[in-house]
């Protein structure tokens, strides 16, 4: 792979630029990984443009790349467009297209594209791949895209597939990559023991001389935090030390994996400063998938497992994504508005999407199992929780956590019935959230201009209703609350976490 590098360089110091044509033409994957970005595109930009358009390989690196100032080198739109393109060349130019659209925010239309490739579906060499490394380069990109969508499973069976591809030693950044993605997922929804096996793999993969290495750092410390149930102080404390910037592209399942960690840490006012920081920032303000609902949705998550529950509301309404980390808070929030069998059928209807995912389908059966209880059906409520036995006691400290906060008495019919999936030493807390009482938003509104200082008049003026309207709204407050006064009212919201 360094000899690669070493021989585009000499070759564009020397100035010959056939030669450097020639190099990127028939090594494409190893020049785009063994060159940093920056150099690379100062080499192809040197180009003449018509060495460039000589080339529909080397055209379509360029377009991928998208260099600043290269705009003219693959402006002959009709080269790469051309019916006697070659049909592999094609397919190059099918994921710069999906590309561009995954970092434009275009999550799902990159990956209806994407996973037509013949080297997605195609049956994978056993001993010699002849694509050097555009098949581990297509898979990868299916794999990271199924995985932004929120595509879990098909996402691991990608990189599975990666793995299987036979790879020469100065690509093998394509495994550890694949084994670090991997243990990743299993950390957040599927089965631990798995992703340990692969951060084992991905630990004891040798590394290569690539920028990519330096680049899947980051994910190796994200997996390893995750996958330390041992001390989530620790792995918190490092999380936050972390950021989310050198995640890439990954930086949602960084905020999801901080979230699990906070709460298991009990350090969610820190979970809450990063992710009102972030979207102050303008992150996950667009696209279609993670990249645009997960500061949201574990706002939203955030501000129910303090009580408040129109606040959760108000979050979920800027989600437009259904992947199962939305779909599990939609439904947890639309539990503790009173609607638990709208939850139930969404959860019914979610099996697809936890299926083979052993921390998912246990989030899915709890929540269920909650949305039961709540309903008054407690046999329905057993036979969800029932079918959680042949899950490892250990694989949900994140969901009891969740649970003891927001019903513990659901845990305590695990405890009276299933005592084995729960932690020995376990105690379940005397109350929890969802035994709280609940704020309509037009109390909520009211409680807001309490706390600002404004009187009953003001308050009808400013949310257009009449005094009698913001009195009963006043009167209902303070009952659920259990005071008698503004002062006291705004006090009690802030121990609970509404203000």
């Amino acid at each position: 792979m360094t000899d690669i590098a070493r021989r585009i360089r000499d070759a564009e110091a020397a100035g010959d630029h056939a030669a450097v044509v020639q190099l990127l033409a028939t090594r494409p994957v190893e020049a785009w990984f063994t060159l940093p970005v920056d150099e690379l595109t100062a080499i192809i930009v040197g180009l003449p443009a018509e060495a460039v358009r000589a080339s529909a390989e080397v055209a379509l690196v360029a377009r991928m790349l998208a260099p600043e100032g290269a705009e003219s080198l693959t402006e002959d739109r009709a080269l790469s467009r051309s019916p006697q393109l070659p049909s592999r060349l094609r397919r190059w130019l099918v994921v710069t297209d999906a590309w561009h659209a995954r970092l434009n925010g275009d999550v799902a239309r990159a990956y209806q594209v994407l996973v037509e490739l013949p080297e997605i579906a195609d049956a994978i060499p056993s001993v010699f791949d002849p694509t050097n490394g555009v098949r581990s380069l297509f898979l990868t990109e299916a794999a990271v895209t199924a995985l932004l969508l929120g595509r879990f499973k098909e996402a691991l069976g990608l990189y599975g597939r990666v793995l299987r591809v036979p790879t020469p030693s100065s690509l093998r950044f394509y495994l550890r990559q694949a084994h670090l993605r991997s243990a990743i997922i299993h950390a957040l929804y599927g089965d631990p023991v798995a992703g340990r096996a692969h951060l084992t793999e991905a630990l004891s993969t040798p590394r290569t001389a690539s920028w990519m290495e330096a680049e899947l750092d980051p994910e190796q410390a994200l997996a390893e935090c995750l996958l330390d149930d041992q001390d989530p102080a620790g792995s918190f404390t490092r999380l936050l030390q972390l950021t989310y910037g050198p995640m890439g592209e990954l930086w949602p399942l960084y905020l999801l994996g901080l979230q699990r960690q906070g709460v298991l840490a009990g350090r969610r006012v820190d979970v809450r400063e990063r992710l009102e920081s972030l979207i102050a920032a303008g992150v996950g303000t667009t696209g279609t998938a993670l990249n645009s609902s997960v500061p949201h949705v574990l706002l939203a998550l955030e501000c129910l497992l303090s009580g408040n529950v129109p606040g959760a509301k108000q979050e979920m309404k800027k989600v437009q994504d259904r992947s199962w980390p939305a779909l599990i808070v939609a439904c947890l929030i639309g539990i503790a508005a009173g609607a638990p069998k709208t939850a139930i059928r969404d959860l019914n209807a979610a099996r697809p999407l936890t299926k083979g995912l052993q921390r998912a389908e246990r989030q899915r059966r709890l929540v269920l199992g909650l949305a039961h209880y709540l309903s008054g059906d407690s046999v329905s409520a057993m036979r969800a929780l029932d079918q959680l036995g042949e899950l490892n006691r250990q694989s949900g400290p994140h969901e009891i956590a969740v649970l003891r906060i927001l019903a513990p008495s659901v845990l305590e019919l695990v405890a009276e019935h299933i005592p084995e999936l729960l932690p020995e030493a376990m105690r379940t807390a005397p109350r929890g959230v969802l035994d709280s009482p609940s704020l309509t938003e037009s109390e909520l509104a009211v409680l807001v201009r309490l706390a600002q200082g404004e009187t009953r008049e003001q308050i009808a003026k400013a949310l257009f209703r009449s005094p009698n309207t913001v009195k009963t709204h006043q009167a209902s407050l303070y009952r659920k609350l259990g005071v008698s006064a503004a002062a006291d009212a705004v006090r009690r919201a802030v121990q609970a976490g509404y203000l």
